[in-house]
């Protein structure tokens, strides 16, 4: 079993000659400040090539103190998600394992490093007796495993707020730290000190744009940091479909709008498993915009038009298909294919399949945005012609919104005006995206409506009032954007 608690912790450089300096004025009055004493052991895993470092995970099991067993550590802004297992094992619990598989596909996870920690432990509770803040003085011997083995060893404090504590605790203890002497660590994590890997601050340092190649590679990386961070998700149950949809949406439309740069072969065929993969996670939201919608416009009915268990027959049908539609996803990214996929998305990651012109000045990325956007403007004037095809028609102009608004995005860096092509596609994107709600949301209260009133106690006047609804929505839609009925 797995369990999760979001870890909110600062860490300071100090001296072997530190002296911690006296906190019992920081805990609640009348409360002591506790100490304890603990000789910790942490073996390090991950795959020979790094997949979890470069990930900002990382996955250790701990021997000694009162956190013993295998933790998974994975980045949420300013703090981190500890996802523990207490299992015993010495290789990888199966659960661990599969939470982290998107980013291993399948390479063994090894050990890296072991840490020795004699941790020295204050802690401050309130009045009642909730941990405020723990403040661990620490003296780390750590030694590296692979090809280049090191050694190495220091003393560092961190402080990690409890369930009762808060921003300006930390920074108090921080502030009081400080003045003793100690610095804010320029490493994440005592294993990226151990291994000797570059601090956080050249971390986070882009790469200098000079090449479309430059401003295209910047847009895919975060797509694919966004695709890896939202299987993470998934696999730990969490609720990132719509996010992990839209970095598939924006890789997949920087796929065609910059095709002309891309080697045509291996850009085709991500597109067509990334197309595969967002058909699945599809199903999940689809169902899941649907059941918001509705909800809404039944809570805003007078109750004397909501005849039946309309609300409850809402979640139980559409809850229900969701929950299916996603163990179905979920089942899929077991499978080599959606391993395949993940394969496909770090090789892009690191290293996309430019051709040649891909090579021309930063600058010249705008023609390709003024080409998205003419596209933009053709399809939504044919969409605008009357004709029995006009759903189609508008759904094509509102996915060449979407790939005008994903082109100005990635522009932006070296494009001044590209903020405003962003606001002007996402909006007619938005106008279009409702109508396209409203049909969908249409044609499930037809059938929704039909079945219930065959069903004793059930009764199929709400669904049709709330169809009529909609059909006026998409109509007031229309005659906005120029078209007559």
């Amino acid at each position: 079993m797995l369990t999760q608690h979001r870890e909110r912790e600062d860490k300071f450089e100090v001296t072997e000659d530190f002296v911690l300096p006296g906190l019992d004025d920081l805990a609640a009055a009348g409360a002591p400040v506790g100490t304890g004493s603990f000789r910790l052991a942490s073996l390090y895993h991950d795959t020979d090539d790094g997949d979890l470092r470069r990930a900002r995970l990382t996955l250790r099991r701990r021997t000694g103190g009162p956190d013993a067993g295998w933790q998974l550590k994975l980045p949420a802004g300013r703090a981190r998600t500890e996802v523990a297992s207490r299992s015993r094992t010495r290789t990888v619990p199966v659960a661990l394992a599969d939470v982290v598989q998107g980013l291993t596909r399948g390479r063994p996870l090894v050990p890296i490093a072991e840490l020795r920690t004699d941790r020295t432990v204050s802690r401050l509770v309130d009045a009642d007796g909730v941990l405020r803040a723990e403040v661990a003085d620490d003296r780390v011997s750590s030694t590296t495993y692979g090809t280049s083995a090191r050694l190495d060893h220091w003393r560092e404090v961190e402080v990690e707020l409890g369930p009762a504590g808060d921003e300006d605790l930390l920074a108090a203890i921080g502030s009081r730290l400080a003045d003793a002497g100690a610095v804010p660590s320029a490493y994440g994590s005592k294993l990226s000190r151990a291994l000797g890997t570059a601090p956080r601050a050249a971390e986070a340092e882009p790469p200098e744009i000079t090449t479309v190649a430059d401003v295209v590679t910047r847009y895919i990386r975060a797509q694919c940091v966004e695709i890896f961070a939202g299987d993470l998700a998934l696999r730990l149950g969490e609720p990132q479909v719509h996010r992990t949809r839209v970095a598939i949406r924006r890789l997949r439309s920087t796929l065609r709008v910059f095709a002309g740069l891309l080697d045509a072969e291996p850009s085709q065929r991500l597109d067509v498993e990334l197309s595969w993969f967002a058909g699945l996670l599809g199903e999940v939201r689809d169902r899941e915009v649907l059941l918001i919608r509705l909800q809404q416009q039944v809570a805003e009915l007078e109750p004397e038009l909501v005849l039946g268990p309309v609300a409850a027959d809402l979640d139980a049908m559409l809850s229900g298909e969701a929950a299916q539609f996603m163990r179905t996803a979920r089942t899929e990214m077991g499978t080599p294919r959606h391993v395949e996929l993940l394969a496909a998305v770090a090789r892009w990651q690191t290293e996309p399949a430019f051709l040649e012109g891909a090579a021309a000045p930063a600058k010249q990325v705008r023609t390709l945005v003024d080409s998205a956007r003419a596209t933009m403007r053709r399809r939504l004037k044919r969409a605008l012609r009357p004709g029995p095809d006009f759903d189609e028609r508008l759904h094509r102009a509102r996915k060449a919104a979407k790939r005008a608004r994903y082109a100005a995005e990635l522009a932006e860096p070296v494009w001044p005006n590209a903020a405003a092509v962003v606001e002007m596609a996402k909006d007619l994107q938005t106008r279009l995206g409702e109508h396209q709600d409203s049909a969908v949301s249409a044609a499930f209260l037809r059938r929704a409506g039909a079945a219930a009133g065959g069903r004793a106690g059930h009764n199929g006047f709400t669904y049709g009032l709330l169809l009529a609804r909609e059909q006026q929505r998409a109509a007031d839609i229309r005659a906005a954007l120029g078209v007559s009925d």
